[in-house]
C-alpha cells in the first residue's frame, strides 16, 4: 500500500534541464555492459539498485547540487571545480508533481521527504515506481526555490550543438537530446545560497510558518 493519501498528479510535458559532471563522465546514467550500477547513492535510489538522473529546472539548482554534494564552503576550493553544465530537454510523461511543499502535504506525505534524509524519499521512489510513475518533480534541497527534476532508469544522451527541440527523437522513452552549456566552476554567490544538509531550508520553514508551526 503506497504511502500517500491522495496520489500524485501525473504530469506530461517538455522541461528544459540542467545537469553538471565532470568531464569525464557522460551527461547521463545508463547501464553501459554495467552488471550491478555502479551509479553512487542518491536521495531517489540506492546504489547498485537501478540507475536516476538528477536533473534541475534552473542552472543554479544544477551548480548547488554539486556545492552541496561536494561541502565547499569557500571560495578558493569552489576555484579547484571545473565541471560540464549540459542542457538536456525532457519531453516524458507519468512525471509524479511534488514540485511544493504544499503539493507533497496535499498528497499526505511529509514535506521533509524533499529536503530530509535520504532513506525515507528512497522509499517513496520505490512506490512510485512500482505504481508507474517515470519520475518526480520536487523541491531542492540545495537550493531554496529551485526545482528539480529526476527520471527513473537509464538514460542515453545524443549530443547536438543546438536544435534540441527539433531532434527526431528515434526512441523518447530512453534518449535524451543534450547540448553543452557551459564548462566551469561553481558560482560564488552559491556559496552562501546553498543549504547544507546540516543547515536549515528556508523554503521548508518558510512552509512551515504557513501552517502556524514552527
Amino acid at each position: 500500500m503506497a504511502s500517500w493519501r491522495t496520489e500524485p498528479e501525473r504530469r506530461t510535458g517538455t522541461w528544459s534541464a540542467y545537469r553538471q559532471v565532470s568531464s569525464r563522465w557522460p551527461p547521463l546514467y545508463h547501464a553501459a555492459g554495467e552488471p550491478i550500477p555502479s551509479q553512487s547513492s542518491g536521495r531517489w535510489h540506492a546504489s547498485g539498485q537501478g540507475y536516476a538522473q538528477y536533473l534541475a529546472l534552473e542552472p543554479l539548482g544544477a551548480w548547488a547540487e554539486l556545492v552541496r554534494y561536494e561541502g565547499i564552503r569557500d571560495a578558493e576550493r569552489a576555484q579547484q571545480y571545473r565541471r560540464r553544465l549540459w542542457l538536456v530537454l525532457v519531453r516524458e510523461h507519468d512525471i509524479a508533481d511534488l514540485s511544493s511543499f504544499e503539493r507533497l502535504d496535499a498528497c499526505g506525505l511529509d514535506p521533509a521527504l524533499a529536503v530530509g534524509p535520504h532513506t525515507p524519499a528512497r522509499a517513496l521512489a520505490d512506490e512510485l515506481r512500482e505504481a508507474g510513475y517515470r519520475g518526480l518533480l520536487a523541491p531542492s534541497a540545495a537550493l531554496p526555490g529551485a526545482t528539480n527534476l529526476t527520471l527513473f532508469g537509464p538514460r542515453f544522451e545524443k549530443v547536438l550543438l543546438g536544435g534540441l527541440a527539433e531532434w527526431d527523437n528515434p526512441a523518447p522513452d530512453a534518449f535524451l537530446p543534450c547540448s553543452l552549456v557551459a564548462e566551469a566552476g561553481p558560482p560564488v554567490e552559491l556559496l552562501t545560497a546553498t543549504r547544507f544538509p546540516d543547515m536549515d531550508h528556508e523554503g521548508y520553514l518558510r512552509w512551515f510558518a504557513t501552517r502556524g508551526k514552527r
